[in-house]
């Protein structure tokens, strides 16, 4: 089931009287799509289809639900005639009844993408004088939206998650407007402790290439001058390098007798560096 679907269920479920089923069924008109004399609109979702029959029906707004198969898809349509419609948009400067009044809108040409994909809500009213009306009463009411063109067709959307949570609980679809958030607190939950890992691992990298450089180093003396060409601090640092080259300065320090600080490894270290410099120039000159 698709979020958008799964936001008109939910709005589906909101309890109207008849002046709150009025609202509903203007925005639902607002939104139809006109040909010839007759207001009809097309959608996957069954309950939205039947809940505005239902809700035009109980105003006595004569309309018909019809079902069509198209390309293996499900589509239901509900149709009514331009004469059987009173009176445009009503009075929305109302909080609770723009909320209704947007309700039956969405439930006719509203969409929204998968929140773990992408966050994308929109309103494909078609016609631009439609989308400036709908936008400026949106405005209004303290909530914004953009307004585009795709393939000719005029219509609103809304990109960011905090907006898009924010027009769901106006419109009632408040458990889909968590939803939204929800998956937004997982995705900067998760994107920071991706953040930590990658951290963690690039200190880890240069732990481990700075460690077998020391190594190396290390090895070097052993193989040319033996154990005993160090001093014994250096050759205690450089003992538990060749059997720990994952640990850091400060592990190496703290593994010590008495314990030393990271700064004075690393001291011993450059120290063990020196004489591998001057080993190596000293063999390259005999060469």
């Amino acid at each position: 089931m698709s979020f958008a679907t799964e936001i008109k269920n939910e709005l589906c479920k909101n309890e109207s009287d008849k002046n709150q089923l009025r609202l509903l069924c203007m925005g639902a008109v607002f939104a139809m799509n006109e040909d010839g004399e007759k207001l009809s609109f097309r959608t996957e979702c069954k309950k939205a289809a039947d809940y505005i029959e239902q809700a035009m029906l109980q105003i006595k707004l004569p309309c018909r639900k019809s079902v069509f198969d198209i390309r293996g898809k499900t589509l239901y349509s509900v149709e009514l005639s331009k004469a059987s419609v009173v009176g445009g948009i009503p009075d929305c400067s109302d909080d609770d009844a723009f909320g209704i009044f947007l309700r039956g809108v969405f439930l006719v040409c509203g969409g929204a993408g998968d929140p773990e994909k992408g966050y994308q809500l929109e309103i494909f009213l078609h016609d631009e004088d439609k989308c400036r009306r709908l936008l400026s009463m949106i405005e209004e009411h303290g909530m914004t939206a953009k307004l585009s063109t795709r393939r000719g067709s005029s219509f609103l959307y809304i990109k960011e998650s905090e907006k898009i949570s924010d027009i769901l609980t106006f419109m009632g679809a408040m458990m889909q407007a968590m939803e939204i958030m929800n998956i937004k607190i997982y995705k900067e939950v998760r994107n920071n402790v991706n953040r930590s890992v990658n951290c963690e691992s690039a200190n880890l990298d240069k732990t481990v290439a700075a460690a077998n450089i020391q190594a190396d180093d290390i090895e070097y003396i052993f193989a040319v001058k033996g154990r005993g060409y160090l001093s014994e601090e250096l050759l205690k640092v450089a003992d538990i390098r060749l059997e720990n080259r994952e640990l850091s300065l400060s592990d190496i320090g703290a593994m010590l007798e008495p314990p030393i600080s990271r700064s004075g490894v690393n001291h011993r270290f450059r120290k063990i560096s020196e004489i591998a410099k001057k080993l190596r120039a000293e063999d390259s000159a005999e060469e």
